[in-house]
């Protein structure tokens, strides 16, 4: 599937280490705020986040090994 996948359009590749790093982030950047739309906002991406890791065949096609 990635092969097709990269052949048909241009796909950016993530390290796994990367997207947790991201995780980590957003959850610490959203904590910074008050209670309201924009922290719920920061606090729905990190879940997001958390889902992608825990789906097999995404990490599959959009992730590759190294730092």
């Amino acid at each position: 599937m990635r092969s097709a996948l990269l052949q048909s359009e241009l796909v950016r590749l993530y390290a796994i280490d990367e997207l947790r790093v991201m995780r980590r982030e957003t959850l610490l950047y959203a904590r910074m705020h008050p209670p309201g739309p924009q922290r719920n906002q920061h606090r729905q991406t990190a879940l997001s986040l958390r889902s992608l890791l825990k789906n097999k065949d995404w990490l599959d096609t959009y992730t590759i090994e190294g730092p």
